[in-house]
């Protein structure tokens, strides 16, 4: 089954899922055995405000994007897949499977309010979303991956008015380069690294560092006047112009492992350093040409260990078969633990970037990211 068909998508008003096969409900008990319940999980919990789905998850389960493979729909309560504050979420176990039902004395969400001298109905509010968006989105990055290319033909910055070298909020700034049609809002970008891939040693592009925005006021064919909106750090003449790439990462989604088999190279952290951890923002070497897109979630594995056991005596040419790839009987190969979540956020064309959403030990430059 493909776990990103089973993506849920907050439309008018109700969680739907869409893009299934077969049915939902008998290919998740299937998997049902594959789902660790986790040893501190308790047997009920009440909503609260300000919970997400994610968190929730996180409760009864090791891993929370799990959670629709045990997620069973009441018949008796109208939009069991929304959750909203007050709602009890129940542990229970059918044939030994873990199954988490909703209990809901109230029906569409409605709670009955009593106000003298009659009786009405009112919503509580909406229903709580699938990740902490609102909690993230602070760490994750608003760099680029820019072709080499690309980057050198983007408009760039000349000057300012008054021949200031060094530009803040308010200035307005000279520009020239070719922009793009209908877009008036660009990022200022400063060129970073330049992003090697580690697997073959091929350059991926430029990392483009944010550090402001600005509105096109006056534009005369490639020369145009913009207004610097707001920065992390002095625009100074040379710095790049993007067009903005707003975040198409919806709380409405509870993150899934791609449909298909991942393992890609960390290239480096956004923070610049060598380990990374709770927060951090992975840049990986595949991207949108792999399939990779916003909202998937991955897992970060440590490498292989092979370990020679000294109780198996070496054969002839083991050691010309182990160069070659082959397997030999003296030789074991363990495979890396898994150590962290990392969701998806930001794609191009053969680089992404991933939040580290949950981490057990430090990451570093040499895991890999992978399918769950």
């Amino acid at each position: 089954m493909s776990v990103s068909r089973t993506r849920l998508l907050l439309k008018q008003g109700s969680f739907v899922i869409f893009g299934l096969g077969i049915t939902l409900g008998a290919s998740l008990a299937a998997a049902a055995d594959a789902v660790a319940i986790r040893a501190d999980s308790p047997s009920t919990y009440t909503v609260v405000k300000g919970d997400t789905l994610w968190d929730i998850a996180g409760t009864f389960l090791e891993e929370p994007w799990l959670w629709p493979r045990i997620w069973q729909s009441n018949p008796q309560i109208a939009n069991p897949d929304l959750i909203y504050p007050g709602d009890v979420i129940v542990l229970e176990y059918v044939d030994g499977q873990p199954v988490l039902r909703l209990s809901r004395a109230e029906t569409d969400g409605l709670r009955t309010v009593r106000l003298s001298p009659e009786i009405r109905r009112e919503a509580v509010g909406g229903p709580i979303p699938a990740i902490p968006l609102e909690k993230i989105s602070s760490y994750m990055s608003r760099d680029y991956v820019v072709g080499t290319e690309d980057f050198e033909n983007a408009p760039h910055v000349m000057g300012e008015r008054f021949g200031n070298t060094v530009m803040s909020p308010g200035d307005s700034v000279f520009a020239r380069g070719e922009w793009v049609p209908g877009v008036y809002t660009y990022d200022i970008i400063h060129n970073g690294r330049n992003l090697i891939d580690p697997d073959t040693g091929e350059e991926l592009g430029i990392e483009g560092i944010w550090i402001g925005s600005a509105t096109i006021n006056k534009t005369n064919g490639q020369e145009a006047v913009l207004e610097i909106e707001d920065v992390t750090q002095e625009v100074r003449v040379g710095d790049r112009f993007i067009a903005s790439q707003p975040s198409t990462l919806d709380p409405n989604y509870l993150p899934l492992p791609p449909d298909f088999a991942v393992d890609a190279a960390i290239i480096a952290l956004d923070s610049g350093r060598d380990i990374g951890g709770l927060y951090d923002t992975l840049i990986l070497n595949m991207g949108r040409n792999d399939g990779i897109e916003d909202g998937q979630l991955l897992t970060v594995q440590e490498p292989e260990v092979e370990i020679t056991d000294p109780m198996v005596r070496p054969k002839m040419f083991d050691a010309v078969k182990k160069s070659a790839g082959m397997e030999v009987g003296n030789v074991v190969t363990f495979p890396g633990e898994n150590i962290a979540s990392v969701l998806i956020y930001r794609v191009f064309d053969d680089t992404s970037f991933g939040l580290v959403l949950k981490a057990n030990k430090e990451i570093r430059m040499g895991d890999r990211a992978v399918t769950p």
